[in-house]
């Protein structure tokens, strides 16, 4: 088993930052390092279409037109840490067995930008529009990922917890079907021809959705919590995992409770997903990024060290069962 990390910290966003983070990465020898995320996951992905005047920012609202979302005014991407990233890790030689792109996917990028009137909440959202998921935000992430894998980062996972709400136990919100998740996220995931593909999903997941994510073909991980969504360890199906070749990339601790588990209580966890998942379980991690610990901590130096602090005891209690 490997160990990794979703993306993001709970530091002010500076590219100096993004250096210190990956240099404390390579330290505690995590193997699959992110790009650290500390602007907003979804502010990424979304201020390119505000600086070609596609979508308006008003106050914490993003708002645009479906007019206004046409994929050839789109220009190209460009995310500087991710960039940066790629730099220090070459200027340090920094050793990870290898780097994850985290990307915002179409259906979360789609839930966060108004169509309609904000006041009416999710339904005024381009996430309502299938055909605008389909046709712009499928292709405009898919940029993103073309993009990443084009830098060297070996792996790209696909960020989308919109999808624990529009797919219930026994519906799909707006008028989706199953497939249309399916395709939407593998056609994304087909750009890759060089790095390995994944999902990530927070918080509890139906059945239906856990067999939506092993339906999708290009998707080698899925990866999901399971320390603060304790549930989800019943909705794993080992007969889905090996249908369909997937890797279950477990979140093994809390991304937001700055309590520090125990190595004994990680190690215990894992146990417990191995005993759903058999041997089909890697890329270790928390069940999120660790952004969230900002809103249960006033300093972010102290959030930073408590995020740290549970990446160094999941490498610990990995390796630990590696030697058992």
């Amino acid at each position: 088993m490997r160990t990794s990390h979703v993306g993001s910290f709970p530091l002010p966003y500076s590219l100096e930052n993004v250096e210190r983070v990956l240099r404390d990465l390579a330290e505690l020898e995590l193997d699959i390092a992110p790009y650290p995320q500390m602007r907003s996951f979804v502010e990424i992905y979304i201020e390119p279409l505000i600086s070609a005047g596609i979508v308006e920012k008003r106050g914490d609202l993003y708002i645009s037109t479906l007019e206004a979302l046409d994929i050839s005014r789109v220009p190209q991407p460009r995310i500087p840490e991710a960039e940066h990233s790629i730099n220090i890790v070459k200027r340090y030689g920094l050793e990870f067995k290898g780097l994850r792109a985290p990307v915002t996917g179409p259906f979360t990028l789609a839930s966060r930008i108004y169509v309609g009137d904000p006041s009416l909440g999710l339904s005024a959202t381009a996430l309502a529009r299938p055909n605008i998921v389909r046709e712009f935000f499928v292709p405009y992430v898919a940029r993103f990922v073309e993009y990443l894998q084009s830098l060297g980062y070996n792996y790209v996972f696909l960020d989308e917890p919109i999808l624990g709400i529009v797919v219930g136990k026994k519906r799909v919100l707006f008028g989706y079907s199953e497939n249309d998740i399916v395709t939407a996220l593998d056609t994304i995931l087909s750009v890759l021809n060089r790095a390995e593909g994944g999902i990530h999903v927070c918080g509890a997941l139906s059945p239906k959705l856990f067999e939506i994510l092993c339906s999708v073909p290009r998707a080698r991980y899925i990866n999901i919590e399971f320390h603060d969504s304790r549930q989800n360890l019943d909705i794993v199906s080992r007969e889905l995992l090996e249908r369909y070749d997937k890797i279950l990339a477990p979140g093994v601790v809390s991304s937001r409770n700055p309590a520090i588990e125990s190595v004994d209580e990680i190690r215990s966890l894992i146990n417990r997903v191995r005993e759903v998942a058999s041997d089909r379980v890697d890329l270790v991690s928390a069940d999120c990024g660790f952004a969230g610990l900002r809103e249960a901590l006033p300093s972010c130096e102290e959030c930073y060290a408590i995020a740290i602090e549970k990446l160094r005891r999941i490498v610990k209690a990995v390796r630990s069962l590696d030697v058992d």
